[in-house]
């Protein structure tokens, strides 16, 4: 009588290894230890996303600040820079027009200056780089089409 490796009936040790229960237990144990993996790596990824959020709100003031500040820079330089071109003009006095002056307060609102009055004093380069570089700040200055569009569209838009 010849044997066969592969008959099981015959073969101690596919009998011994292979039993139905035993497969079924390691695919349980696995399946539960892959269901226990992926809720622990769900929830660090939701506590480190609640921290990201929480230190962005933290932040969030002291980037808008400096922001400003840098913007702030950015004026006097060009006030600086009329103050020194126009120095030789007799009755020149910066933010005027011949004495008639060319600011003016609105209260609370606050009034962006046009591109070309910011970039006066700036090279046709810088200039064109920022006109077509596609800002999305968080500055939250009134804009000119803010009266037209509703309160619920103006919310979603940049």
């Amino acid at each position: 009588m010849q044997r066969h490796f592969l008959d099981v009936g015959k073969c101690y040790f596919f009998s011994i290894f292979f039993l139905a229960y035993l497969v079924g237990a390691i695919v349980a144990g696995c399946t539960v230890y892959g269901v226990f993996q992926s809720y622990m790596i769900r929830k660090h990824i939701v506590t480190e996303k609640f921290e990201d959020v929480d230190v962005q709100n933290a932040l969030h003031p002291f980037i808008t600040a400096e922001r400003d500040r840098e913007w702030l820079r950015f004026l006097r330089k060009n006030r600086e820079l009329e103050n020194e071109v126009m120095k030789d003009v007799p009755g020149w006095k910066t933010g005027t027009w011949y004495g008639e002056p060319v600011y003016f307060t609105l209260g609370d609102k606050w009034w962006d200056p046009s591109i070309t009055e910011v970039y006066a004093h700036s090279d046709k380069k810088s200039l064109e780089t920022d006109r077509y570089w596609k800002h999305h700040s968080e500055y939250s200055a009134p804009k000119f089409y803010d009266k037209y569009l509703p309160k619920w569209l103006l919310d979603r838009i940049w």
